[in-house]
């Protein structure tokens, strides 16, 4: 018994050694890192002149309309690791670099952007080489010329592997310890990733799949990752959208889960794998959210357990993750479950002491969702409020109330560090969407699910919404919720008696199955009902097979306590996983995948068009300086959402004015390094600018500040979460909320 336990301590002891090593070794890596400077003369070229603006494509290659190799070198030695590569161009078109040879760099194809004259490309060496191979191409149109190159190695490879070691250290030292102290938990815990496991198959090919929606969710993590980097916290504005001229995704669209993959990024891992790492967490968080809340509903382990798999594996939802790569809705879709608990706790529940934790509940879930996706959020007030409508007996009740009111109180200060913001800018800020909601009518009927859809469960998994058939992608809950429908459906004109839950239930799936469907009258509503309108602003109305997943799970659950047959369960179970083994297929069969290593690689112009200021023009992009009786301005450095700028007026009385490449958003402000503020005014597209007193000659500091009454929200928001989980484990270590 002594060795055992013995042998228990190294197994601790070695494992934070070797976390503590790890530590070390990535605290003696970072230095100063070795920087390689090359004379242009370094690099391979045919066709081009040399000018006092470096290289430059000559008669032969401009305008010749042939994407070809412009400048490839410099041939050296360089050892593994990652890398910076620096290069100063100018070009009257976009252009493109990228590290040579798949098999010995890690890397992507970098957008040299017409807007900028310098590109960070970043890149990574697998093996040591004799002769490292940069390629600079060129599109064959416009005048391009490139300057100076400069390699500079970076710690982005240590830090990922030091965070790699870490983290197999912690988990095998958790899974070590449940085998050892809770089997139980250790076997549910295994359970749970064999489910993320078979719902996240399609992460293990190369590449992303090229959804409709990835390449905007991309640059919305790069913008986080980007504001992180220079230190500013919580990130507002876009700033490597359209190339520095701001878009405000994180005010108008939650991006609180985003920050994980951002801080993945930090830590050196590619945009590839930072946004699979995050896939691959949200599955496993829906997974276990699902067991715990179905578990909880059922009285049920191995029910949770199975009603988990269905809700995971369901269709619509790997849609959601894979095909549409629709980021905020599927990671909403994690936290239902916990809502469905909450509403079932809240409706079953007599005594006065569970209150609180069922509002609770209801608050925490209902932050996950908003935290996740605004339109979701839209849907399930929508749909909780016909939920209380139809239990109208028991919603006006005094417990029921008092639930209700301390879980919108609760829910609304944990989320004050975005409702405030989103709130300001809604009713302040003339957008895009204000206008579309304000004044128009949106027409959404024909993007609805067609009934056949509901049963064309081998349907292809890649497609658009389009009104036709063969161009739609598959859009059904799936083989195993819409057989539960039907096994439902005939239990309910076959028995006729059914408990009170499974009326519920079944009559829910139905109506948000109906209101999925292009029959569904969406467009009559909407010119009738202002509410219904907004409501429209959902854009789809296929979004509520979400909810149609979730009131099927919980009817499949009904079903599986009235029939305890094995057969059934495995049934499921089988149908579960080759469905899932099909859905896999299909998408590779049908694929469509890009790699994106670093920001060089991000589309900047993936911003749908909602939220730009209203007068702006998004095809008539520039990021050019514009000047009124200006002699001097240059940008001297930018750090996300702050610039620096040196200016000098000319000798004239008149006035003095600079526009630059921002929009003007609210929250941005002008001062000079005295600190005196300058008004700022509107340019044309809606571009930032100011106006200088004459003689001025000195440094001007652009940036965006937090109100007072934002930064006041987030840090309500931060104690409130924290005050309410210190009072849920006070309370759960004595025994209050253990059931």
């Amino acid at each position: 018994m002594e060795y055992i336990k013995n042998k228990k301590v190294l197994v601790y002891c070695a494992g934070l050694l070797l976390i503590a090593a790890m530590g070390i070794r990535f605290v003696l890596s970072v230095g100063a890192l070795p920087k390689y400077d090359y004379d242009i003369e370094d690099w391979r070229c045919e066709n081009v002149v040399y000018t006092d603006q470096g290289i430059t494509a000559d008669d032969s290659l401009k305008d010749s309309g042939t994407i070809r190799e412009f400048l490839w070198g410099p041939f050296k030695p360089l050892k593994k690791g990652s890398y910076t590569a620096l290069i100063n161009y100018s070009s009257e078109y976009d252009q493109q670099v990228s590290a040579a040879g798949t098999d010995l760099s890690d890397c992507s194809t970098g957008i040299m952007s017409r807007h900028l004259n310098t590109i960070d490309y970043q890149f990574e060496i697998l093996e040591d080489t004799d002769a490292f191979d940069l390629i600079i191409w060129y599109n064959g149109t416009g005048s391009f010329s490139v300057k100076s190159i400069s390699i500079t190695a970076n710690n982005r490879a240590i830090k990922r592997t030091t965070t790699e070691i870490i983290f197999a250290v912690i988990l095998f030292e958790l899974l070590f310890y449940l085998y050892d102290r809770k089997k139980q938990v250790f076997r549910t815990l295994c359970l749970i990733l064999g489910i993320t496991a078979v719902s996240a198959l399609p992460l293990a090919s190369y590449g992303i799949h090229n959804g409709p929606d990835i390449q905007t969710h991309l640059l919305r993590i790069e913008a986080i990752f980007q504001a992180l980097r220079f230190g500013q916290f919580p990130a507002r504005i876009s700033s490597i959208t359209l190339f520095g001229l701001g878009y405000p995704f994180s005010i108008y669209y939650n991006d609180l889960f985003l920050y994980f993959p951002a801080f993945l990024r930090l830590l050196g891992f590619s945009v590839n794998t930072a946004y699979k790492i995050y896939v691959f967490v949200v599955l496993f968080l829906t997974a276990a959210i699902a067991y715990l809340s179905f578990g909880k509903i059922f009285n049920n382990r191995k029910t949770g357990l199975i009603l988990s798999l269905l809700y995971t594996t369901a269709s619509y939802h790997y849609t959601n993750v894979y095909t549409r790569a629709a980021v905020g809705e599927y990671t909403a879709q994690a936290f239902l479950p916990l809502l469905a608990l909450a509403f079932y706790r809240i409706y079953t529940n007599e005594s006065r002491k569970e209150i609180g934790v069922n509002a609770l509940l209801l608050a925490v879930g209902m932050s996950g969702v908003i935290g996740s996706h605004i339109l979701t959020t839209i849907m399930a007030c929508f749909l909780m409020l016909i939920v209380c409508i139809l239990l109208w007996k028991r919603t006006f009740t005094k417990n029921v109330l008092l639930s209700f009111l301390l879980a919108g109180v609760m829910s609304v200060i944990l989320n004050l560090y975005f409702l405030i913001p989103f709130a300001d800018y809604y009713f302040n800020v003339s957008t895009v969407i204000k206008g579309s909601v304000d004044h128009g009518r949106t027409m959404i009927q024909k993007m609805g699910v067609h009934p056949v859809q509901m049963f064309t469960f081998f349907q292809k998994v890649v497609g658009t919404w389009d009104t036709t058939g063969q161009e739609r992608m598959q859009a059904n809950p799936g083989l195993p919720l819409m057989s539960i429908l039907l096994i439902a459906l005939f239990r309910k004109f076959t028995v006729g008696k059914c408990r009170n839950s499974f009326h519920l239930y079944l009559v829910l799936s139905l109506f948000v199955l109906f209101l999925s469907t292009n029959v569904f009258p969406w467009n009559w509503l909407s010119y009738r009902i202002s509410f219904w309108s907004m409501l429209s602003q959902i854009q789809f109305p296929v979004r509520f097979l979400v909810f149609a997943i979730l009131f099927l799970t919980l009817l499949g659950g009904e079903i599986l306590s009235e029939y305890e047959s094995i057969y059934l369960r495995a049934g499921f179970i089988c149908t579960a996983v080759l469905m899932s083994l099909w859905f896999a297929g299909n998408l590779l069969d049908n694929d469509q995948v890009f790699y994106i290593y670093d920001t060089s690689g991000v589309d900047p112009y993936k911003t749908g068009y909602e939220y730009y200021l209203q007068g702006t023009d998004w095809n008539r992009t520039s990021t050019k300086i514009e000047t009124k009786n200006m002699n001097d301005v240059r940008i001297v450095s930018r750090k996300s959402n702050s610039l620096q700028l040196c200016c000098t007026t000319d000798q004239t009385e008149q006035t003095h004015q600079v526009f630059v490449p921002v929009y003007n958003y609210k929250g941005y402000h002008v001062t000079d390094s005295a600190g005196h503020e300058y008004e700022i005014i509107n340019g044309d597209q809606n571009h930032l600018g100011f106006e200088l007193p004459h003689g001025f000659d000195g440094m001007i500091i652009i940036e965006f500040r937090d109100p007072i009454i934002w930064r006041s929200a987030l840090y309500l928001s931060v104690v409130t979460a924290f005050f309410l989980a210190a009072v849920w484990i006070m309370n759960r270590m004595s025994g209050v909320y253990r059931k």
